[in-house]
């Protein structure tokens, strides 16, 4: 999901028009990202959103969203990109849905994701006033990289 070149290789099995819509709003937050656009982020969010992430990070608003971004952007995600695929799509409603990508970020300069940099992400998109944004976002490490053992 860095620089998608062909669209159709990311929406994969999820053809519908109202799938490619809601799959959008990881497109942004990812185009955003390469930018290490902190607005652009917080911008993906609807203005009570919020954003979940491993190190007990829980930001709540854009505006929270925005200032975690810009320090993280100016800090240990400086020229960092992110990418992912969506493994699952339902939707709770017409203006609701649950979003499923395993993806994580991308060291600068790097294509592949480190395996400790991986992640399985939920997205609760929502559509107000014609467009989909994040209500909220959580993501946790998966594969080899992951930290909770059972």
């Amino acid at each position: 999901m860095t620089a998608i070149a062909n669209l159709d290789a990311y929406y994969g099995e999820f053809t519908s028009e109202q799938e490619k819509d809601v799959l959008s709003v990881p497109l942004r937050l990812v185009a955003a990202w390469a930018r290490n656009d902190a607005e652009g982020v917080a911008d993906s969010f609807t203005e009570d959103g919020i954003l979940i992430l491993p190190g007990d990070v829980l930001k709540r608003g854009r505006e929270e969203i925005r200032v975690f971004m810009a320090a993280a952007y100016a800090g240990p995600f400086k020229g960092t990109g992110v990418t992912g695929a969506p493994v699952d799509v339902r939707f709770a409603s017409d203006d609701v849905a649950l979003i499923r990508t395993h993806g994580g970020i991308l060291a600068p300069g790097e294509t592949e994701i480190a395996e400790e940099l991986a992640v399985r992400s939920t997205w609760v998109v929502v559509r107000t006033d014609g467009e989909w944004r994040l209500a909220a976002y959580q993501n946790s490490p998966r594969g080899a990289g992951a930290t909770l053992r059972w």
